[in-house]
């Protein structure tokens, strides 16, 4: 269910749009002209622009090929099906950032995109732990995991400015940033212009929260994360959840994690300075070499407003018929959960009977919580959550039930979703359980009441009606 706004921002996107970085293109032009220049040579310095990479990509998977029948994913293998005129030819058509981004926009561009390219060197390196086939292939989708950020910076939005500004100044976490400033999801924008643009399946799918479950996928959000500590100078307040999480991931100890982290930092610095950047600050480690806790940022929390309209456009497409899937059910309902409520974090977690557990399938406001988006409970140890699959019914955790219904949630789920006041109902579609919705506001100072449940039964209810419309 795309906004007016994704649909109309989106409608003639081309990856021209983004500019090639000055301090690369004179690197690219003198290797391209290099007759000698080890292929993965040059598409290490692809790697080095996101936008120039986009553009070879892309190009590399419009081209018909007899000797490529599926996607181009790797710019080894772009590179090497378009030739080095072409590339010089992409490269000297290229728009350049300092011609066209005025002051106010030149500098951020730059730096997200060499945020972009740090956690691709993360990506990369992680995927070769994990003795991946195509660590490329990984590190390419880190490097565009943040296109919708890019295009939005190129593409002169002034409200990118105004998100950049209440993450990287106020602390504001990603997700609320996105819904004051720019009203939509970044990762909804950046997967819309993967698909139009027709960039390979590991470069989209990544952008899918729902895909955390996916070691490739999962990697990848991982590194867009720690790329982002890094700049915060290791003092974000989540990143030592994401560091345990790609330990676990990785199968590495915290003081080796470290260690390969500020290698491939010290690797990044070199180049820093072609994104306008100082020299970033190493992982700080401590006595035992384990990454050392400094002084969290002072967070600011935004208990989300609700939009009346958005709740009553999502139940007018529930009732009037206007899904034509199971996807587009669930894409409305958890619109109208998330801007029509305001609920913060919105998950459905269908019911797998094969495995007897719920699994995370949709998921809204949770694009930067690859823990959260791993959402998965074995239902014998489900609990509370259990009981909601053996009849239909709906919980409100609050104030009142506190004493009696926490102690039902296993320890497991409560450190991962980190509150004790939600949502959660089951769906039942022809006399079978298929999943539950799942709804909090991240954090307990901001209060969940009566009317928002009541609205919430009556939304997921309508859903589960339009569900059932569809069965028949």
């Amino acid at each position: 269910m795309c906004s007016v706004w994704l649909k109309a921002v989106t409608a003639n996107a081309v990856p021209d749009e983004l500019p090639i970085l000055a301090r690369s293109r004179q690197g690219l032009a003198r290797l391209l002209t290099d007759d000698l220049a080890p292929l993965r040579t040059l598409s290490m310095a692809l790697m080095g622009d996101p936008a120039m990479a986009l553009r070879v990509l892309q190009q590399a998977n419009v081209v018909p090929h007899r000797h490529f029948r599926a996607d181009v994913v790797t710019l080894e293998d772009a590179a090497h099906m378009l030739g080095t005129q072409t590339l010089l030819r992409l490269e000297s058509e290229a728009a350049v950032d300092e011609r066209v981004l005025n002051a106010e926009r030149l500098a951020p561009y730059r730096r997200s995109a060499g945020r972009a390219v740090l956690a691709a060197l993360f990506a990369y390196d992680w995927a070769e732990i994990d003795h991946d086939r195509f660590p490329s292939e990984v590190s390419l989708a880190a490097l565009l995991n943040n296109l919708g950020e890019l295009f939005l910076l190129a593409h002169g939005d002034a409200r990118i400015s105004r998100y950049l500004e209440l993450v990287e100044g106020c602390h504001v976490l990603p997700h609320e940033a996105e819904y004051v400033s720019l009203g939509e999801s970044l990762e909804d924008l950046g997967h819309v212009l993967a698909v139009q643009w027709g960039l390979p399946e590991m470069v989209r799918e990544a952008m899918r929260a729902r895909n955390a479950r996916h070691p490739r996928a999962l990697c990848v959000m991982l590194a867009t994360q720690i790329a982002r500590y890094a700049f915060s100078a290791w003092r974000h307040p989540m990143q030592m959840d994401d560091l345990h999480l790609a330990g676990i991931v990785l199968e590495l100890e915290l003081p080796d994690l470290a260690q390969r982290i500020n290698r491939v930092l010290d690797h990044f610095n070199r180049t820093a300075a072609d994104y306008g950047l100082a020299p970033l600050k190493s992982l700080p480690i401590d006595d035992t070499g384990r990454p050392a806790v400094l002084p969290a940022m002072r967070q600011v929390v935004f208990g989300l407003a609700p939009r009346q309209d958005d709740y009553a456009a999502a139940m007018t497409a529930l009732r009037e018929g206007e899904p034509v899937d199971r996807e587009s059910v669930f894409a409305i309902l958890l619109r109208g959960l998330h801007r029509g409520l305001g609920l913060n974090r919105v998950v459905f977690a269908a019911y797998r009977a094969r495995e007897d557990a719920l699994v995370a399938e949709y998921l809204v406001g949770t694009d930067f919580e690859p823990s959260f988006n791993r959402f998965s409970l074995s239902r014998p140890d489900g609990g509370l959550f259990a009981g909601l699959l053996d009849a239909p019914s709906a919980v409100w955790l609050n104030d009142d039930n506190q004493a009696a219904l926490a102690p039902r949630i296993p320890v497991p789920l409560l450190e991962l979703i980190g509150v004790t006041r939600f949502f959660v109902m089951s769906l039942w579609v022809r006399g079978r359980v298929i999943g539950l919705v799942y709804a909090d506001r991240r954090t307990e100072s901001c209060h969940l009441d009566a009317r928002s449940y009541q609205s919430f039964r009556e939304l997921v209810g309508q859903a589960v009606r339009c569900l059932e419309h569809l069965a028949e």
